[in-house]
């Protein structure tokens, strides 16, 4: 299984502060309002994070998706699939991934769609709500003709997910089951995340290693509001006096 993340970064200028009396941060994490990870810490139950104290240090949880940074301008960071199907002479091993948010959107001007391999059909699709489906076809005979840190189509590619996106389902095809590249590229893999996570090795096409790496992708709300302390002041504008 390999991870993702969802970011949200905490600016200098708006310090990250959790309502009087509730826990200010899970392990690592700071946890400002209006997200909140104690009884009534929250905004509402769509904020609401649970601080998994089985975990040293602990880990905060989104649903189940873990936390890796929240900040105050709208943008969260979280721990996330990918989807992968790899093949050997005698079977196929697979899992494409569902990805789901309900207060927040992924952001399309940080995020991209990424597939890897050498015979890689890839698709991405809404699976509740928005209408989409795009994809990419990523193609290549052999690893030593494919180019590092480009994603143009020779052994990775990438395209852009339209806005306001808060789930999808990846699925990946294969021509002819990795048969021609079985032994320098078994698998193709397929996920959503921050463009300036990842870059591209030929190296990442070779055996099974790529399934334990981590990746990265920016979520921000694209509807409803946020608040900003006026210019001058400093501090969590969504707490009752929070801007000094």
């Amino acid at each position: 299984m390999i991870l993702l993340n969802v970011i949200l970064t905490v600016k200098a200028s708006t310090p990250a502060v959790a309502k009087p009396g509730c826990p200010s941060r899970c392990g690592d994490v700071i946890i400002p309002y209006p997200f909140g990870t104690g009884r009534d810490c929250n905004i509402t139950a769509g904020f609401f994070i649970n601080c998994n104290t089985s975990f040293r240090p602990h880990k905060p949880f989104f649903g189940n998706l873990e936390v890796i940074n929240i900040s105050t301008d709208g943008q969260l960071r979280i721990l996330s699939n990918t989807s992968y199907d790899c093949y050997n002479t005698s079977y196929k091993n697979w899992l494409f991934y569902s990805f789901w948010l309900s207060e927040f959107s992924i952001n399309n001007n940080k995020n991209k769609f990424t597939a890897i391999g050498c015979d890689t059909s890839a698709v991405v699709q809404d699976l509740y709500g928005q209408r989409y489906a795009t994809g990419c076809l990523s193609l290549c005979n052999n690893i030593t003709d494919v180019p590092n840190g480009s994603c143009s189509g020779i052994g990775c590619c990438q395209t852009s997910i339209p806005k306001d996106v808060r789930s999808y389902n990846i699925s990946l095809e294969s021509y002819a089951n990795h048969t021609n590249v079985l032994s320098e590229n078994p698998c193709s893999y397929a996920f959503v995340a921050e463009v300036d996570s990842y870059t591209f090795s030929a190296s990442d096409l070779r055996g099974f290693q790529f399934q334990s790496r981590h990746k990265c992708v920016d979520s921000e709300n694209n509807s409803g509001y946020l608040c900003k302390c006026l210019e001058g002041y400093m501090g969590n504008p969504y707490l009752p006096n929070g801007c000094q």
